[in-house]
């Protein structure tokens, strides 16, 4: 079946201890409580990036700084569909995979030629984990700053693919809601960065990203924070996904006027740019309220919707990554919204034709050939 950048089912089960954190996180959910950090407004400080604007953005020199999950698996796909309790399904292929959501963005820039450095959770010091350093360095993302941590299994993952729906077990609740399994954030990497890249799920590092880029004026990307929260108060670019949709905001899943409504709220609370994505439904994207008219922008405040490119899924995941992963490359580029958002929907439709998708992230030809397939073309 035809489908857009995520397969319409997806379910995950969590393998670990389930202890809840106390306090509201970077991403307005449950978190880890952290010291506590005093931050004026960033709209008093200075207004939202645009494709350029920034002496960061403006040096080609400099990496793009991403931190989050860093994650070791394997992908099941299947021959048939998903089986029920107690059923069975035949395995076509058994893939190895390096994933994670910063780890997929990472993997798509560096595979554009941009150069990126990747911090995150410890890598657990087994033959997999070790690989999936090793197969990042043969990519020439820059993991020192990842530590691979002795007698520790590494944040892990199965995934079941059946083309239709995929199950994913993991470590994650582990490693996220019991005790803090990563380093702190490096704050001169994310100094030397011209852009940043942040997962919104690890509390007070999360917010050292966010809240370093935004003193240093470097532009920051993420994903999957609620519109009220400080991160998406600082954010230049809010991804916001259906999965996210389904889980926070329920009545919003459905184009209506839920989503509608709560899309004015990211506008209207967000500095930058806000994209809802939604499988095979149209992609809204817009500018915050607050930010002023410019050229190659949205206007601000009015939300645009395009259509996804719509391509036989093998495997959805990555998907979500790879799109946020598009986005930063085109805004590097100094390209329009438009265009970054429609680049980004062909890098991630790309992605769900292969498995694991983020494993083989497209070259530019190779996009700027999907593009052409379709009548459209790369920015000049």
């Amino acid at each position: 079946m035809k489908y857009g950048r995520h397969s319409p089912a997806k379910s995950v089960a969590f393998l670990g201890r389930w202890k809840p954190w106390d306090e509201p996180g970077a991403d307005g959910r449950t978190a880890r409580p952290g010291p506590a950090f005093n931050c004026v407004s960033p709209h008093a400080i200075f207004p939202a990036f645009g494709p350029g604007e920034t002496a960061a953005m403006k040096s080609n020199s400099g990496p793009v700084y991403c931190f989050g999950h860093v994650s070791t698996g394997i992908v099941l796909q299947l021959k048939m569909p998903y089986p029920a309790a107690d059923g069975y399904a035949e395995v076509a292929h058994t893939h190895e995979n390096h994933a994670g959501e910063a780890t997929g963005t990472a993997l798509v820039l560096a595979r554009l030629g941009i150069p990126v450095t990747l911090e995150g959770n410890w890598i657990g010091d087994t033959p997999a984990c070790r690989r999936t350093m090793e197969f990042l360095r043969e990519r020439d993302i820059d993991v020192s700053g990842l530590v691979v941590k002795a007698d520790y299994p590494g944040a892990t993952e199965v995934v079941v693919s059946d083309g239709q729906s995929r199950t994913v077990f993991g470590r994650y609740c582990d490693l996220l809601f019991t005790t803090r399994q990563w380093e702190m954030p490096d704050p001169e990497r994310i100094s030397a960065a011209r852009f940043a890249c942040v997962d919104p799920s690890f509390g007070e590092a999360t917010m050292r990203v966010a809240r370093t880029a935004a003193s240093l004026r470097i532009p920051l990307a993420t994903c999957d924070a609620k519109p009220e929260s400080e991160l998406a108060s600082l954010a230049d670019v809010m991804v916001v996904s259906g999965e996210f949709l389904k889980r926070e905001f329920p009545d919003a899943v459905e184009m209506g006027p839920g989503r509608s409504a709560l899309f004015e709220r990211y506008l209207g609370s967000c500095r930058g740019l806000v994209v809802f994505t939604a499988g095979r439904e149209a992609v809204w994207y817009g500018r915050s309220r607050n930010s002023a008219p410019t050229s190659g922008r949205s206007n601000p405040g009015t939300r645009i919707e395009r259509e996804p490119f719509l391509v036989d899924v093998v495997d959805s995941a990555g998907a979500g990554d790879s799109f946020r992963g598009g986005l930063v490359y085109g805004l590097l580029q100094g390209w329009s919204d438009e265009d970054c958002v429609r680049f980004a929907c062909a890098v991630a439709a790309l992605i769900c034709t292969t498995v694991p998708g983020c494993v083989h992230a497209p070259t530019l030809e190779e996009i700027s050939d999907f593009l052409a397939a379709r009548g459209e073309a790369l920015p000049a």
